[in-house]
């Protein structure tokens, strides 16, 4: 498969609100923050603060809802019954409300929505969790984007179902040969050289292969490029991304604004 031509533009985002401190040093080197609703951590003030902070930078903001697990900051996979599915979908739309309260108090528009953690992973690929997200955003989040893992069924169905779609590649975790993400209890599933995150980023901004945990190349589509805001080379990591998709000719711009 031939590599694409780069990407006039990308949209780099890091997932934010979630204590980080070096949170407001990141904010100038990106263009979307995904804030933290307080399902894995954050409260109305996190998100009011986070907000402003970027706001203040320029940067566009989305909702970062997740499974109501602060004991394991919604990275611990859950086995839900119906009855499971049912009180989860009352608490992404709790998360969702409150974070478009934040938002409002401070003048920003929401302009995307992505699950964090474990629900971001399982609603890739469960058709009962992508049944409820397709069902919760346009009612709780109209017009939002959803950011979903590039190449999943939940990008697909979403896109299918004419939802705005943001297809997410990321910077600082390694691949499975299926495209999913490498489990983070596995051995070497999150890149911890600098080198090695602008590596797979730039590969990923200009449509080449990336090597995954099995050593095979793969290829995705994407739209959006994620740090995570809570790793320790966040920061660095961020920088030296920007920089060097500016020097390859890909400018660092979150997508058009949504309206209010």
């Amino acid at each position: 498969m031939h590599a694409r031509p780069p990407l006039p533009s990308l949209d780099l985002n890091a997932d934010l609100g979630e204590g980080c401190p070096d949170e407001a040093l990141i904010l100038p080197w990106i263009s979307s923050a995904n804030i933290a609703c307080g399902g894995h951590t954050g409260d109305a003030a996190s998100m009011r603060a986070s907000i402003a902070q970027a706001r203040a930078q320029g940067v566009a903001v989305g909702a970062h809802p997740s499974f109501p697990d602060r004991a394991g900051f919604g990275r611990r996979a859950q086995a839900l019954d119906a009855a499971g599915l049912l009180a989860l979908g009352g608490e992404l739309a709790r998360q969702l409300q409150d974070f478009q309260r934040a938002a409002a108090a401070e003048g920003a528009t929401p302009q995307h929505v992505k699950p964090h953690g474990a629900l971001y992973n399982q609603a890739a690929q469960d058709p009962r969790l992508i049944e409820l997200l397709l069902t919760l955003l346009p009612r709780e989040a109209p017009g939002l984007a959803l950011v979903a893992l590039a190449g999943s069924p939940l990008a697909a169905t979403a896109r299918s179902a004419g939802m705005p779609v943001r297809e997410e590649g990321f910077a600082d975790r390694r691949y499975t040969a299926a495209g999913a993400l490498q489990p983070r209890s596995e051995a070497g599933a999150v890149l911890q050289e600098i080198a090695d995150g602008v590596a797979q980023g730039l590969a990923l901004a200009r449509g080449e292969a990336v090597t995954t945990a099995g050593g095979t190349p793969l290829h995705l589509r994407i739209d959006t490029l994620c740090v995570h805001g809570d790793g320790l080379a966040a920061l660095p990591l961020v920088r030296a991304l920007h920089e060097h998709l500016n020097a390859a000719g890909i400018a660092v711009r979150a997508p058009a604004s949504r309206k209010t």
